[in-house]
């Protein structure tokens, strides 16, 4: 093998990894186009595409001499520079992966090596005429070029993204003209609690965040939030107000094998069980406890989901089974004195999280698809309007008990994906079949064939006003990242001053 060819061999190895990195962490485990505080990384990412799609290109078929070879070691140059500024910001606004550094570690060892190898290979090219003589590679230079063209597509994504991340306004302040209370979040590094916790200290609280990773959550909350691992850094004298538990892994993720249901249902039971002990020895119990449900708590058939207290869970329904047994987990808080109030969450949406980024992408390239027949209910709330029952709650002494978070604007699957794809401009008219989905997912797939009859009875009762009440506000806020400040009209039930301290409050 001549240097050239090796220098090509290690340039698509290296490009390879790249795409890995870029899909595993950037995409999947990071989600940075949809993180606010991602938009100079993303920039930084865009230019570096821009850059590397020339230089793959120019690798592919051309091999410049003279004064050309000095603009390839330019942009070469170039390219280091910004993955040097790139490695600033990354460590600067969040804690990347151990597989990220190893990978990235590989990169640098790699692209040294590739580059070494390429100055040898054209170390007598400096002494000829300037000039960009045709050099084909055959395959190698076809699969360098579908290479520029996707790290091209990239680069346009992450610039886009880097964009409305930037144009993404702040977090809305969250009860900024209530009292300062102190908030203990679990599950504070998810999509809800990131949100929840970034409108709370721009409220100006003080928030203590429970995670399984406090060096992340502290660098992802510039170090503005009290950071613990473990129930057992909470003293029994230590006054919180409120406690909002959100912890528990991902629902949609590998298939539901008997281990993975094992770990789902340790990460809210276990987590739940751990609040409620240091509850049950602390001198000054919070005043609130929200805890975190779902509407599948009825049954992925239920026609109508009314909001009782303690409904029985479906036999061999193992979502419905999971919400039950997280409920049952907290319920004992109620007994001691603890106003307890359960957020049965449909699907939540937002640019920022949830499975909504996914769905938007795949719908941009023209992928909206029905599932099943599409008549499957879509029970879903935009994460504006959860937030605005967190303040709901804590304001009003009478918010105990369970509520369906759902919006008014329930639809089937086939109605939001038309409403989904309309919303970016794209048709709708795939039809995934349900039988190849509950091949590939088994019991999963019923979350997405499936789903409960689901309507906010309660929420409506109180008059509780949505900021989207419909899928077309709710789209449309989600993709722009709007939160409109909507207060809601409510109408008191219990007792004024019921529960403890300055939450529960009219």
């Amino acid at each position: 093998m001549d240097l050239h060819t090796l220098f090509l061999s290690l340039l698509l190895l290296q490009i390879a990894m790249g795409a890995l990195d870029t899909v595993a962490h950037h995409e999947v485990m990071e989600k940075l186009a949809n993180r606010r505080s991602a938009a100079l990384e993303l920039k930084l990412h865009a230019a570096r595409g821009f850059v590397y799609g020339c230089l793959f290109l120019v690798f592919a078929w051309l091999r410049p001499q003279g004064l050309w070879l000095a603009a390839v070691w330019l942009l070469v140059l170039i390219e280091v520079g910004i993955t040097l500024w790139d490695f600033v910001v990354e460590d600067a606004t969040r804690l990347l992966p151990n597989t990220e550094r190893v990978l990235h570690t590989v990169l640098a060892v790699n692209g040294g090596a590739m580059f070494a190898v390429y100055a040898l290979a054209t170390r007598g090219d400096w002494a000829l005429a300037s000039a960009l003589a045709p050099a084909a590679h055959g395959w190698m230079s076809w699969a360098l070029t579908a290479a520029a063209a996707g790290i091209g597509v990239s680069a346009v994504r992450d610039g886009l993204a880097a964009r409305a991340n930037a144009a993404e306004p702040a977090p809305r302040p969250l009860l900024a003209q209530h009292p300062q209370q102190h908030f203990l979040v679990s599950g504070g590094t998810g999509f809800i609690g990131t949100a929840l916790v970034e409108g709370l200290l721009a409220g100006g609280h003080r928030i203590t965040v429970l995670s399984r990773d406090p060096r992340r959550a502290a660098l992802r909350f510039g170090g503005r939030a009290r950071c613990i691992a473990d129930t057992a850094e909470l003293r029994d004298d230590e006054r919180i107000d409120v406690v909002v538990n959100l912890a528990g892994a991902p629902v949609v993720g590998p298939r539901w094998s008997p281990a993975r249901k094992r770990a789902l249902l340790a990460s809210r039971v276990g987590t739940t069980d751990a609040l409620r002990a240091w509850c049950d020895r602390a001198t000054a119990k919070p005043a609130l406890w929200l805890q975190a449900s779902a509407v599948g708590l009825y049954g992925a058939h239920a026609r109508s989901a009314p909001e009782l207290r303690e409904p029985a869970p479906v036999a061999g329904d193992f979502a419905s089974e999971l919400c039950a047994a997280w409920e049952r987990a907290a319920a004992p808080v109620g007994e001691r004195g603890v106003r307890l109030t359960t957020m049965r969450l449909g699907l939540v949406l937002h640019r920022s999280g949830g499975l909504l980024p996914t769905l938007s992408l795949a719908a941009a390239l023209g992928g909206a698809a029905r599932l099943g027949d599409g008549r499957q209910w879509f029970a879903w709330i935009h994460l504006d309007d959860v937030l605005r029952f967190v303040e709901h709650a804590v304001e009003h002494a009478g918010v105990r008990g369970p509520y369906n978070l759902v919006a008014p604007g329930g639809c089937s699957q086939a109605e939001f994906t038309r409403e989904l794809a309309r919303s970016l401009h794209r048709p709708a008219w795939l039809a995934m079949p349900a039988a190849p989905l509950r091949l590939a997912l088994g019991e999963m797939a019923t979350m997405l064939l499936d789903g409960p009859v689901a309507a906010p009875q309660r929420l409506s009762d109180q008059r509780f006003v949505f900021a989207h009440p419909v899928l077309a506000s709710a789209l449309g806020g989600a993709h722009a990242g709007l939160a409109p400040d909507l207060r809601s009209d409510y109408v008191g039930v219990g007792h004024p001053g019921e529960g403890h301290g300055t939450v529960a409050t009219h």
